[in-house]
This record gives structure tokens, C-alpha cells and sequence, in this order.
């Protein structure tokens, strides 16, 4: 057969003419989409708002993208602060940020990230990686990085989806080089180094002198009527006369049902002994020296040791759910009773529960009236955290309710209220004029004891202190010369803590008197005292070790200094940054954003 070139080349060109149609129409066909997200991305082009007066212009794309991860950032700070923390670990969660806050934030993401641009401060993927590793160590505790972890704790944690999260991520290691890097070059002075390191190496020198309220009671006077009476007045609820209460119920006493109980066998103390054997663990006790670990297992005693006590525990088991058996139909009982009469309760319906149930173990009785200091007397008869210091004393409650199936120390019982005495004005009997007598005087003590010692501290303040002692001879004592971080000497030690608390804090300045109230002893046997302590002397000393404690106050000192700075550069960038906000970024309640976001 002849070759033709004309033949050849219609045949074999037709996929290659095929391929570039193909090329052609569907860049066409997708242009469509294309266009679509073009328009997308105009008006992400838009203005958001400017920066340094219109210098800079911030897009929505860029805004709305922070504005995405802002949560992020909000709930970092959060993590980053220790108070926040502390409460966190005592259940206060702080509130979610609201759309301002997270608005602010995103700016000032913005104005950081580019502050760190303009000073050519830039993150690898390797660094990004770092700070996602010692985020998952800090919040898990241990190096070994589960990427499902990860992901629960950016949802959880940082309150957005992962992707959200490594986005952040990026944008927060730029920021935060660029925040170490400012903050590294603030240091605290040394003046203030100096001053704490030798703040906890002072020496004191001190006088002091107890007054005792007994040596100013041969002097009392007797309070007159019209001060009784006045004090009566003030303190009426303080004398009332509680309110009382009585109280019907039925019972079924465990006990007495355990006493007819039989004698388990073998196999059920064995049973017991198994299926509780919690109940039977020994003492955990460590050697001194030796650390807990959290991986140690629990010991239990055999059932050899344990036998004896467990028949009386099945018993009582088997007593227990019978009390409650019979007390569950008691209860139904009641409700039928109230049910026929009209949904009240008749008046003998313990009554009539009582004859329907005795013979099953049922107990009913009437307390004696009693008030809420009282109910612990009640509890020896009907068990327990009967609830009646709450339930009986509720002032809702009317005679004749009734009050849930309550599970005792003794058993499971009906509280029904029979009587209610309100409280009343007791007036001034002979019993409380005698209390308030004795509390009036009592106070009369301590503030002449006080006087006294506020005069010995003016005679000091005018005169010095050597016509002090001679006009006033109380039982001066003398301190040897104290660190105010150990002992003073003194023998009464809650006394020398105090005397060193005062100087500490310059509540007390050498060459001056200060009068100190028993009640900062917090000993309730010299709570009415009064002392007089007078400070001789203070010198500072240097600590043995200078140049170490040096260094420990300096870096303890440089970081608070840093963090008070890189707060304060925080607050000045974004402030000098002068955030012009968009109107269509706006909220439509026409607040305005203009100024800088709030810190």
C-alpha cells in the first residue's frame, strides 16, 4: 500500500487537536468560578481600616484573618498570667471574649506583626514546630507530642480548629521574638536589687511592755441602766429567743431489724468481703524519706483479718434495704391518704399510718419542742443528718407537711411538723442583764488597757523614751539584736513575729513607739492585751552569700521589670499606631472604633 503523508497526518493529529481544545475550553468553561473568586478577593482588597494616619492601609482579608485567630492570642494571655491561672485551678473560668475584645485583639496582632516586619524579624517553619512542642509539653506535661492531643488542645485550649491554630501559630512567634527581643533590654535598678536583697537581712534592736486587762479591773465601774439598755437595743437579735419547733415521725430503726437478721454463712462473708473490699484497705504510709508515687497499688487487709466484722456489716446491709423497703410503702401510703382527702393530709394520718404499719417495725413518736442549737439532741434518738436543722427551721414550712423519706444514721424516717414557735425580743431579764454587764465591762477593760498603753507611747513620741520608763514603770523587756527573717528571742513567739511584721513592713521606724492589740497575736487568751513595742535600732547586714542572693534578686527583679515594660511597649504601639477603622467594619450601632483599641 502507498504511503500518504495527508492521511498520516489527519490520524495522528487528531488527539493533539483534541488536547488543545480541551486546553482552551476549560480555563472558558472555569473562568466563570475564576471570576467568582476574583470577586471575592476585590473586596477582601478593601479597606478594613489604616494605620499611623492613613500611612498604611490594613485589608478585610488581612483584618478578617486575625480577627479568625484573636481567640487564640486572647486566650495565650490568659494562660501567660499567674492570677488567671490560679483562679482557673480553683474552678473560675474566666468569660469568653466578646466580638470587641477579639476586634481589639486582631488589630493589635496586626500592629505587632508588623512592627517586627519593619524590623526584619521573620519565623521559620522549624520555630513554629518549637513553639507548638513546648505548648503540648506545657499544658500535657511530657515531651512524647500526640498530634491528636494537639488537635483537643487548640479546640479546647485555644477555643479554634487546628488549622486555625498553626496559622496563629506562625503570626505568634514573629510577635513574640519581637516582644523579647524590646523587653530584653529593660533592666531592673540596681537600687531596688539592693534594696530587697538587704530588705530580708536587717538586724532589730527593740523595747517592749505587756499590759494586762486584770490590772485595770479593781477600777471598773458599774454600767448604769440607760447603758444597758442601749446596748440591749443594739444587740437585740443577739439575745431573741429562738424559734422552736416539735416534730412527729415514723420510723423503722435498722438496728432493731439488723437484730433479727441470721448469721451469714461463709460464702457471703466471702461474697462481701470481694465485692467490698475497698472498705478494707490498709493505712497508706510512707517511710520518712521515701516520696509517694503515683503508681503504687493500694493494700488490702486479708479476709482472715476482716472476717470477724463483716457478718455484722451484711446484717446491717440487709437491715438497711428492709427499712427502706417498708419505708417506700409508708410513703405510699401517705400519698394514697392525702390523695382521698382532697390532697391534704389529715390531721392523724401518722396516726393512721402508724396502726397500718407497727407490726412491720414502724416506730412513731413526737419530739420535745426544740430549737436549732437543739437538734443534735433530737439526732440521738432519730439517727443523724436527719436535715431538721434546715427542713424543720425552713420558714415556708406550715404545720402538718411532711417532708421526704429521709435516710438516717438509724434507719429511714417521715418528718411531720406539729408545732412552730417564732422567735421573739426576750427583753431584759436578770440572766442578760447579767451577760451584758459582763460584756460591757469586758470592753470597758480592754479600752482602758489600750489608753494605757497609747499613753506610754505619747510620753515616748514627746518626750523620749528614758522619761517613758520613769514616769511609767510597767515590766520592760529588752530584745537582743534580731533578724527580721528568724527568731527574736522573745518567748512569747507570736509576740516576736509580730514585732518583726511591724518593722518589715516600716510600721514601726527606729526611735519610735507603736502600740500593738493582743488580737494580732491571734491567741485567744491575750486577745484583749495591749503591747507597747518601742524600736531601739535597725541595721542592715549583708547576707553571707552577697553575690549569689545578688543575682537571685536581680533575675527576679529583671523579669517583673520586663513584663512591666513589654506591657507598656504593647500599650505605646498600638496607641501610637492611631487605628482608623473602616466604616463597613463598623458595627451597626455606629460605635465608634477610631481610636486605638482599649489595653
Amino acid at each position: 500500500m502507498a504511503f500518504s503523508f495527508e492521511k498520516f497526518v489527519q490520524k495522528s493529529t487528531r488527539g493533539l487537536f483534541l488536547f488543545i481544545v480541551i486546553c482552551m475550553v476549560v480555563p472558558l468553561v472555569l473562568w466563570g468560578y475564576m471570576g467568582k473568586t476574583g470577586a471575592e478577593r476585590e473586596e477582601d482588597k478593601a479597606d478594613a481600616g489604616t494605620l499611623y494616619n492613613g500611612l498604611i492601609h490594613v485589608s478585610k482579608g488581612e483584618y478578617n484573618r486575625h480577627v479568625q485567630t484573636a481567640t487564640a492570642s486572647y486566650w495565650s494571655k490568659k494562660y501567660n498570667d499567674p492570677m488567671t491561672l490560679m483562679m482557673m485551678r480553683y474552678g473560675q473560668k474566666p468569660k469568653d471574649p466578646t466580638q470587641d475584645q477579639l476586634a481589639e485583639q486582631a488589630w493589635e496582632d496586626i500592629i505587632l506583626l508588623k512592627e517586627a516586619k519593619a524590623n526584619g524579624i521573620d519565623a521559620s517553619e522549624q520555630e513554629a514546630l518549637m513553639e507548638e512542642r513546648d505548648i503540648f509539653q506545657r499544658f500535657v506535661g511530657r515531651p512524647d507530642y500526640n498530634q491528636e492531643i494537639m488537635v483537643r488542645i487548640a479546640r479546647e485550649l485555644y477555643h479554634v480548629e487546628y488549622s486555625t491554630f498553626l496559622t496563629w501559630l506562625s503570626d505568634h512567634v514573629v510577635i513574640e521574638k519581637l516582644l523579647t527581643m524590646i523587653s530584653n533590654s529593660e533592666f531592673a535598678d540596681y537600687d531596688k536589687v539592693y534594696d530587697q536583697l538587704l530588705s530580708g537581712h536587717q538586724m532589730a534592736k527593740a523595747w517592749y511592755a505587756a499590759f494586762d486587762p486584770k490590772d485595770v479591773m479593781k477600777d471598773l465601774r458599774a454600767p448604769s441602766t440607760d447603758e444597758i439598755i442601749k446596748e440591749y437595743q443594739k444587740n437585740k437579735e443577739k439575745w431573741k429567743i429562738p424559734a422552736k419547733v416539735q416534730v412527729a415521725y415514723l420510723m423503722v430503726d435498722a438496728d432493731e431489724l439488723k437484730k433479727k437478721e441470721p448469721e451469714p454463712t461463709a460464702d457471703q462473708v466471702k461474697e462481701y468481703y470481694n465485692a467490698h473490699k475497698a472498705e478494707f484497705s490498709k493505712p497508706h504510709e510512707h517511710h520518712p524519706g521515701e516520696e509517694h508515687k503515683d503508681d503504687e497499688k493500694t493494700e488490702y487487709k486479708s479476709l482472715d483479718e476482716v472476717k470477724g466484722e463483716i457478718p455484722d456489716k451484711i446484717k446491717m446491709q440487709a437491715a438497711e434495704k428492709k427499712a427502706a423497703e417498708i419505708m417506700s410503702r409508708v410513703d405510699v401510703a401517705l400519698g394514697a391518704a392525702a390523695t382521698a382527702n382532697n390532697n391534704k393530709y389529715p390531721d392523724d394520718v401518722f396516726d393512721q399510718l402508724y396502726k397500718k404499719f407497727k407490726d412491720e417495725g414502724v416506730v412513731y413518736d413526737i419530739t420535745l419542742k426544740f430549737d436549732p442549737k437543739q437538734v443534735e439532741d433530737v439526732e440521738k434518738v432519730v439517727g443523724a443528718n436527719s436535715t431538721l436543722a434546715t427542713w424543720a427551721f425552713e420558714p415556708t414550712l406550715k404545720l402538718g407537711d411532711v417532708s421526704q423519706k429521709i435516710k438516717t444514721s438509724k434507719g429511714t424516717a417521715l418528718f411531720r411538723l406539729s408545732a412552730k414557735v417564732d422567735a421573739k425580743e426576750s427583753g431584759i431579764s436578770d440572766r442578760i442583764r447579767e451577760a451584758i454587764v459582763k460584756d460591757l465591762q469586758k470592753e470597758q477593760v480592754k479600752k482602758r488597757t489600750q489608753q494605757l498603753a497609747n499613753n506610754v507611747v505619747q510620753e515616748i513620741s514627746t518626750k523620749g523614751m528614758i522619761a517613758a520608763r520613769k514616769k511609767f514603770k510597767p515590766d520592760w523587756h529588752v530584745t537582743r539584736y534580731f533578724k527580721l527573717d528568724g527568731e527574736t528571742g522573745i518567748e512569747d513567739a507570736a509576740l516576736g513575729q509580730a514585732i518583726s511584721q511591724q518593722v518589715r513592713g516600716k510600721q514601726l521606724l527606729p526611735g519610735k513607739a507603736s502600740v500593738l492589740s493582743g488580737a494580732m497575736l491571734r491567741s485567744r487568751d491575750k486577745a484583749d492585751w495591749s503591747y507597747v513595742v518601742y524600736l531601739e535600732d535597725v541595721v542592715e547586714v549583708p547576707p553571707d552569700d552577697v553575690n549569689a542572693q545578688f543575682n537571685g534578686s536581680r533575675r527576679g527583679l529583671d523579669e517583673e521589670a520586663r513584663k512591666r515594660y513589654r506591657d507598656a511597649y504593647i500599650q505605646s504601639t498600638v496607641k501610637d499606631a492611631a487605628v482608623k477603622v473602616d466604616e463597613s467594619v463598623k458595627k451597626p450601632s455606629g460605635k465608634s472604633t477610631d481610636s486605638a483599641p482599649p489595653q
